[in-house]
């Protein structure tokens, strides 16, 4: 495996640089797994782009790694990061606002063409063959200055190539982010219409979508703010059109009025959060998974509701297929939670398998009457022995009914005789998704009988997947797609041989433990917690799951 690091100035266009470097490699059949770190302000902040490159065939993209082949700093600052971390101090390469790098890797640039010098360097360590970096910047960046820029850089680079070769492999991949594939899995889903508002990390999703749906004969709106476009969505959903909204923890408090809405009139949506570091504006450019208990109880009185999260970058495609499949047969909102590295995470991946994922779900709309004769004595709220009811849209002759927030009776009426409806109607419609029929609630990785199992969910899946592929006979990971209704019986069953459970996640308090606690009965559990937004590497995964377990060994001999 090949790593490298691009460090400087928000508006240096080093996110521009790297996506070139990733297009070169995905090009050239190499799949690798690209992180981003960005300020939260516009100008001033710093911007880092890490690639990790698999050179040995492997189909699935690698983890992020502690150890830097090569890295580029614009400042100190970025010196100061990256030192520690490299294989070599001499790999470090930076511009002449540096005193940490070695004088002779160091290069006058301008501010402005600093990503463009950087990204020649990278490419003449890795061998990659300048034509071939020439024609990529070419197609960002054309003129004589950027061209030379990237010639000097190349040159300082392959100065220091230990043989490094980048050849054509003829692999079909494709490179795709979180919010990329939740985007695919929508079309797929028959979604064609979409209403939303910018906010990091989901704005991806409507500019996704404002590209992809029109060809398709759909559209997207920009709406004022995202109480329009939950509700712009609930009436595109009531008018018998899949869709979905995404935003991340601001957004989603605002939507949560339309939750309880939705939980009233039985209409189905799919809700994305993109979660990110609270609580307010707090850490929007980095990643978290601190908003799983707003989604466990958002909104005013009680309503059925499903929680989904996908566990890597390809499942995000089926996911999102699946969500919108439950939420058109329990008719309630169902929430997928990502956390902001999966959500703009960038690998790069085999087409066949993307494809594999995009048809790996038959859409299915539930007791939906999309078309019918005319039907008489319509309810729209009546269930026949616990079975959703049947859902009718504008147009199905015989079957209008009034889709009230007020609490009703089974055709929609309100003000009905409420000490009836809230001991029938209102129980039904509470209790119809404790249970679910989902077929992939979880996923177990590894040995069955290894003694540690590891839980986890969103950005630490690859983590675990990587952690038991290093040590099987030690570690199993579990990674939850279901976080509610907890899947009470699969998790149990999944740590039927565990002696010890680690319970990973991205936020202070451990809410996945709180909230799959039923589960963990008779366990010695343990959390593994970090909550300053940075992803971890493997290394320090692996580092903090020994020291949980050293620490529990020392307390069993005290």
């Amino acid at each position: 495996m090949k790593t490298a690091a691009l460090f400087g100035l928000t508006g240096q266009g080093i996110e521009t640089a790297g996506e070139i470097l990733s297009n070169i490699m995905r090009s050239q059949g190499y799949t690798h797994r690209a992180w981003r770190d960005f300020s939260t302000i516009i100008r001033g902040g710093h911007t880092a782009f890490e690639i990790y490159i698999s050179e040995k065939g492997e189909e699935a993209p690698p983890p992020r790694i502690e150890t830097i082949d090569i890295a580029v700093v614009w400042d100190d600052e970025g010196a100061k990061r990256y030192l520690p971390r490299m294989a070599d101090s001499a790999m470090l390469f930076g511009s002449m606002n540096t005193t940490m790098v070695p004088e002779e890797n160091r290069g006058e640039t301008p501010k402005l063409g600093f990503n463009v010098w950087s990204l020649g360097v990278i490419a003449g360590y890795l061998g990659i063959p300048f034509p071939l970096l020439e024609d990529s910047i070419n197609q960002h960046f054309a003129g004589e200055l950027n061209q030379n820029l990237a010639h000097r850089g190349y040159i300082l680079g392959q100065f220091k190539n230990k043989g490094n070769t980048v050849t054509n492999k003829l692999s079909d991949l494709v490179t795709i982010s979180g919010n990329d594939a939740l985007s695919l899995g929508a079309i797929a889903g028959d979604v064609r219409h979409y209403f939303g508002y910018p906010i990091t990390p989901a704005s991806e999703i409507l500019e996704n979508l404002t590209k992809w749906l029109p060809p398709l004969g759909g559209k997207t709106v920009q709406v004022e703010d995202e109480m329009a476009a939950i509700y712009a969505a609930a009436g595109a959903s009531y008018a018998g059109e899949r869709t979905f909204v995404a935003s991340s923890g601001p957004g989603i408090a605002l939507m949560t009025e339309a939750l309880s809405y939705l939980g009233a009139t039985e209409i189905p949506l799919v809700i994305i959060d993109n979660q990110r570091g609270g609580p307010s504006t707090g850490m929007p450019t980095k990643t978290e998974q601190s908003d799983l208990q707003h989604l466990r109880y958002a909104g005013h009185g009680e309503f059925a509701r499903i929680i989904l999260t996908p566990t890597d970058v390809l499942d995000c495609i089926a996911v999102i297929q699946e969500a919108l499949n439950l939420a058109d047969y329990y008719q309630c909102p169902v929430i997928l939670a990502l956390d902001l590295d999966l959500a703009v995470r960038r690998v790069s991946l085999p087409w066949v398998a993307v494809e594999q994922a995009i048809r790996s779900v038959t859409v299915d709309r539930g007791p939906t009457l999309l078309e019918s004769l005319p039907i008489e004595d319509y309810a729209r709220f009546h269930s026949v022995d616990g079975a959703p009811p049947v859902r009718t849209v504008p147009g199905i002759k015989g079957g209008g009914y009034v889709a009230s927030g007020d609490e009703h009776d089974e055709k929609g009426f309100m003000e009905p005789d409420f000490k009836v409806v809230r001991e029938t109607h209102h129980l039904r419609r509470l209790h119809k998704a404790d249970q679910i029929e989902y077929q992939r609630p979880l996923s177990i990785i590894g040995n069955m009988d290894a003694p540690v199992a590891i839980i986890g969910t969103g950005s630490m899946s690859e983590l675990i997947e990587n952690l038991v592929k290093r040590q099987p006979e030690q570690y199993k990971g579990v990674l939850l797609r279901q976080l509610h209704p907890v899947p009470v019986e699969s998790i149990v069953n999944a740590l039927s041989e565990a002696k010890t459970v680690i319970v990973a996640e991205y936020n202070a308090t451990g809410q996945i433990r709180s909230m799959i606690e039923s589960a963990l009965v008779d366990r010695q559990i343990h959390s593994l917690l970090r909550y300053n937004g940075e992803h971890y590497t493997l290394e320090e995964f692996q580092d903090s799951v020994t020291s949980i377990l050293s620490a529990q060994k020392e307390l069993t001999r005290g």
